[in-house]
Parts: structure tokens; sequence; C-alpha cells
């Protein structure tokens, strides 16, 4: 099947008589015949459950679709898109080594190999991930590669074939967070990539009521992981894996739109008085413009951002003046809002570091929702 259908029918093939819509399974344990039979599913010898922390029908259902949609051998769900890059970096670098991570990682990634694995005996080691001869010798002894698809909050594009030559020729695998552009727009494991995560709270679910991540790879990478999300418990519940699947059913639609949506207001704001910058990646005078419409030849998704010129005080003023649009820290819902990185996703961050990231007082990361463009030029 072509991928719009694979979205639609991904993780479950019905049989006869079987509810059409998936039920949802809201148990945390499960019961079995005798010892015999307990065993044989523990060792995998026969299909089944044992406990939710291990997994769940509905769990299963989104881990198998999101593999699909990504070409991967095996996906994991987990109770946060945080707690699939970190069961993700903890199974490539089980121990103490170098990381190497993009200079526009998220904040809260970056956090996390600060803040958490720094101190344990990580080097971490920030990179320009458009520098590719910085990449190179950043990734001489690095047991791990991180990079973002579209990056959060500037959507600057990462040449993605490049990065995962330079990791393939140098023994490093290349850990991808595919979350703004989704398995529909960009499949990072066809560029070389070990392996891709998504906040299945965006895009994969849609509607701003769950939080959710996947990891998918290969199917040894994903059962290990599978085990320390089992002894950790960042495990995921039946309630919000099934709120995901039900999502992904209609992502084909929903990336087009929040794609057409975002490119024709990011037009129309570029060039307005007050609008010192508008970072979209494929307006024609982006820099990522070629590197963007090679790799997301069908959209970006709804993601841009712009700076106006008169910082902190301009963005204010703007958020008093909206009406349809509102101001909300996370992204890929079905209505617009607008959020503010120094305060929200990015603000663990220096104030200096930011700055250097591009990152000004007057930034703001807009999340195009699927209304009306034309409404949407009057917000």
């Amino acid at each position: 099947m072509r991928l719009d259908s694979r979205a639609v029918h991904a993780g479950r093939e019905p049989r006869a008589r079987d509810p059409l819509a998936p039920p949802i399974v809201q148990t945390s344990v499960y019961v079995f015949d005798d010892l015999e039979d307990y065993d044989a599913v523990a060792d995998g010898r026969r299909p089944g459950h044992l406990y939710a922390r291990n997994s769940n029908e509905n769990v299963a259902m989104l881990e198998a679709a999101v593999a699909d949609l990504e070409g991967a051998e095996a996906g994991l769900a987990t109770a946060s898109g945080m707690a699939a890059i970190s069961a993700a970096v903890s199974t490539f670098a089980p121990r103490p080594a170098p990381v190497v991570a993009a200079a526009d990682t998220y904040g809260s990634t970056l956090g996390l190999l600060r803040q958490d694995l720094a101190p344990l005996g990580y080097e971490l080691r920030v990179v320009d991930t458009g520098d590719l001869e910085a990449v190179e010798r950043a990734l001489t002894g690095a047991a791990l590669l991180l990079c973002e698809t579209i990056t959060n909050p500037l959507c600057r594009v990462t040449d993605l074939e490049a990065i995962c030559r330079l990791g393939a020729a140098h023994g490093v695998p290349v850990l991808v967070d595919n979350t703004f552009a989704s398995p529909l727009l960009c499949r990072p494991l066809e560029a070389g990539a070990a392996a891709v995560v998504h906040s299945a709270t965006k895009y994969i679910g849609g509607h701003s009521d769950l939080v959710a991540g996947v990891l998918v790879g290969d199917r040894a990478l994903v059962e290990r992981a599978r085990a320390r999300v089992i002894r950790n418990g960042a495990c995921l519940g039946p309630f919000e894996a099934w709120l995901a699947v039900r999502g992904l059913r209609t992502l084909h639609l929903r990336m087009r739109r929040h794609s057409d949506n975002a490119l024709c207001l990011a037009r129309h704001l570029d060039g307005r008085p007050g609008v010192r910058v508008v970072h979209h990646p494929l307006l024609e005078n982006s820099p990522y413009f070629e590197v963007a419409s090679r790799l997301l030849p069908h959209g970006s998704g709804g993601m841009f951002a712009l700076d106006l010129a008169g910082g902190r005080e301009a963005v204010q003023t703007m958020l008093r003046r909206l009406r349809l649009v509102r101001f909300a820290a996370s992204l890929g819902g079905v209505e617009t809002t607008v959020s503010y990185p120094d305060l929200t996703s990015h603000r663990s961050l220096p104030p200096e570091e930011r700055l250097a990231r591009g990152i000004t007082p007057g930034t703001v990361r807009i999340s195009t929702g699927l209304e009306d463009p034309e409404d949407l030029r009057r917000i």
C-alpha cells in the first residue's frame, strides 16, 4: 500500500467480527491457565501480554503502526518523547561515552544530556550540523550523533543524507528526532539513520490530548531499549496509545493541511512591518530551501518561526492582539498556536546560548493548525 493508505491501516488488520475501531484494553495485568502458559508468553514462545509495564495490545498497535510508516523493523512506545530519547541514548551508549548533539537540538534534550548524563561521565559534543567538517571532527570516538530533521524552534533542516554518510564512515550511529516532519514527510532511516524518535504528543497524536513517545529502528536495538523501559518504568498507558493510533489514522491528511497553511502564513508574514525575519525552510529566501526541497518534497509540516523587531515587548503586544490563535507551550494540534522559546522550549539554556543559536527575545514559534488559511491571515 501507499503511505497514505498505510497511515489508515497500519498496526492492525481486523478479522471477521472484530470491532472496526480498536477497543481500549484498560488493564494492568493478564491472567493465565497455568505455569507453562505464563512461561511460554514470558519467553516469547506464545503471543500474549504479561503486565502493562511490559506490553499491551494498544501499545503494541501504536509501535507497529509507527514502525510501518517509518520503514523500521520494530517500534517501542514510551511515556513521552523525552522518555523515547532517553531510552535511545542509553541503548546506543549504555556506558559513559562521547555523544555528539546538533547545536539546534531541542532544549529539553540538551538538558538531559547536560544535567543527567554528563554528571555520569558522558561527554557532550555540541556541533553545528551545517558544518560537515566540524561534524566529522566531533565524530571521532563518539558513541552516537543526535540531530533533528527540522529543528525546534527555528525550523532549520538538517542534511540527513550527508550527516548519515559521515556517521557511517566513522561507525557512529545517527539518531534522528523526526517529530516536526512526521513519517509522512520524511523517513530518516532511508537516509541512513540508525533509529528515529518521535514525540507522539505532537503530530502523531495530533489533537493536544495525550503525551507519548515512540522509538523505531532495527529489532535488536528496539528490544534492548524495551528492556530498559521495562526496568525504569517509562512505559505508555493503553488509553494514550489508543488516542495516538486514532490520531495516526488521519496523519496524512493533517500534514498536508499543516504544511500548506504554514507556508501560506509564512509568506503572508514575510516582509511585514515589525517582522525582522521569518524562519520557514521552504521560503525561497531561506538558507535551507535547497536541502528542504530535496528532503521534504511534500512539505515541511506546520512549524515555522519569526523574529519581531521589538523583542519581548513586541511579542507581548502581539499576544494581546491575537483572536483566533492562542499562546500554548506545545505544538502539532489542530488549532494554530504560538509559543515563546525564551520561556518555554529553551528556557533551560542560558540567554547567551539562546542568542548564539539565533533565538532572540523577539522569536515566536508558530504551530500552524488546520483552520481556513483566509482566517489565519486575519489572526
